[in-house]
């Protein structure tokens, strides 16, 4: 009950916070709301959960920045509760509890409870996939196949990565006997085939639509190709210490040295199967290309339970209370950030407007509504996913057509499949926003191009974006892809 009580007041404050917060969508998430406004079983970069996750909660509350992130802390709470689940079946509920509690405390949770990202939900649909599992193992019968199989359905339609569970389990099968005993048995496979009908019309749209969002994952994975670098791989693995905390994270390592040099309980081997494989997997890649610090998150469930599990039973209480205390400063500081990012920047950092990647979209939105009254615009072309990411969710109360001119066949993202400018030609006055452009270029296709001039939005007190605005009008030739601004970016 206690626990209870404390993930609910650490929930209501971060949805209080969220209330608070002057930032705007990132450019990820203002792409999710606008897949969540058309319902399909897939989208160009990612599986359709989250889609549907801001659906859900648009119907609730609205579609406010608030309400499309309220979703984060609620699925932390549930994540939260699992992990003491899972603590108390393997442990006993003291463990459960200050695992759950780290876990709900570490530094990245805090950071990612105030945005929504596909981590969310896929680190819920791990931590019931990973409780099932243990059920499994301690001898349950087909209700938990069933549990663990909507877990690895519902995951994978989350992310992709949620693929690395089987992997782990398997993992865990050669060093747990257990563990083996439930690989063995049709239980888990079971679960397996449900968690893969889960995902079948999410295979079936990206047969439909030309493998997109897997040829996506791999752009994603093989970056700008081979790069060997240690450096990489150190700051990867530094991350991660950063994410869950230094001392869970230690506590996970420390476990695995143990277990090579003496054995450790099945429990702990198993947990160690579920962590440490999915950060050796990215930590070696990120020696060979550049990687995200959250590509390995899938792990932290499993990091926060082992690593709690050691530091308790080595009598090195003193350390997790030391990590909660980091977590609680650095929740401390994420609320207050939030709540006047619009003011914070550190001029001893090369860039110090550290909130520049959520600030100043609400403001080009107001900005180019304004100029399209002015230009009697009834559409407004960008070139870039960010830039109509934030146009599309900024302008979605007026009556404004949002679309991008591709610069290649592409496409390269959801915005050039559902609303190219190629496929919604305009049938009026547009409003190019662009980072550049040369009139010279779209002469070629409209016999009228006004030059509305320069654009500067602030995206902190220090940072802002610049752009150029073209009123649009009279096509004169049928469009095509063209790149009008040479170093406009995705």
């Amino acid at each position: 009950m206690l626990l209870v009580v404390l993930l609910a007041a650490i929930t209501l404050g971060r949805l209080l916070a969220l209330r608070y917060s002057v930032t705007d969508l990132q450019v990820d998430e203002a792409q999710y709301w606008d897949w969540s406004q058309h319902f399909a079983f897939g989208y160009f970069s990612k599986p359709p959960l989250i889609a549907w996750t801001i659906a859900a909660a648009n119907a609730v509350c609205g579609t406010g920045v608030a309400c499309v992130r309220a979703p984060s802390p609620l699925f932390y709470f549930g994540t939260s509760l699992l992990i003491y689940a899972t603590g108390r079946a393997l442990y006993g509920p003291r463990i459960g509890f200050w695992a759950a509690l780290g876990f709900a405390l570490a530094p990245g949770v805090a950071f990612s409870a105030a945005i929504l990202s596909t981590d969310v939900l896929l680190l819920f649909f791990w931590a019931l996939s990973l409780y099932a599992f243990v059920r499994l193992r301690a001898g349950g019968g087909y209700r938990w196949s069933l549990l663990l199989g909507l877990g690895i359905g519902f995951g994978l339609l989350a992310k992709y990565a949620m693929a690395y569970f089987i992997g782990c389990a398997l993992i865990a099968a050669l060093i747990d006997p257990l563990s083996r005993a439930v690989i063995r048995s049709g239980r888990f496979w079971l679960a397996v085939a449900i968690g893969l009908l889960l995902l079948s019309p999410n295979i079936v749209w990206n047969l439909n639509n030309g493998l997109v969002t897997l040829r996506h994952t791999n752009e994603n994975i093989s970056g700008d190709g081979l790069r060997i670098s240690l450096g990489n791989a150190i700051g990867f693995l530094a991350a991660q210490f950063g994410i869950i905390g230094p001392f869970l994270m230690g506590g996970a390592f420390a476990a695995a040295i143990a277990a090579w040099r003496k054995g450790l309980p099945g429990e702990d081997r198993m947990l160690l199967a579920f962590a440490l494989p999915v950060i050796l997997v990215v930590t070696i890649a990120s020696v060979l290309t550049i990687t995200n610090a959250n590509w390995a998150a899938s792990g932290l469930v499993a990091t926060a339970l082992v690593g709690t599990s050691f530091l308790i039973r080595s009598d090195r209480f003193r350390l997790v209370q030391a990590g909660l205390a980091i977590g609680i400063v650095a929740q401390l500081v994420l609320f207050v950030g939030n709540a006047v990012a619009d003011r914070v920047t550190l001029p001893l950092l090369k860039h110090g407007d550290i909130y520049k990647q959520v600030l100043g979209w609400s403001r080009l939105g107001d900005a180019v509504r304004a100029e399209t009254k002015t230009s009697g615009a009834s559409m407004v072309v960008a070139l870039s996913r960010a830039d109509a990411a934030a146009l599309v969710y900024n302008l979605r109360d007026d009556p404004l057509v949002v679309t991008v001119w591709p610069d290649d066949p592409g496409p390269d993202n959801q915005f050039e499949l559902t609303r190219s400018l190629l496929d919604h030609a305009p049938t009026g006055p547009a409003l190019l926003v662009a980072g550049c452009a040369e009139p010279a270029r779209l002469a070629r296709f409209f016999g009228e191009v006004e030059d509305k001039g320069r654009l500067t939005v602030a995206s902190g007190p220090s940072s802002s974006r610049q752009y150029h605005l073209f009123r649009l009008d009279r096509p004169i030739a049928p469009l095509a892809p063209v790149p009008l601004c040479g170093d406009d970016t995705d």
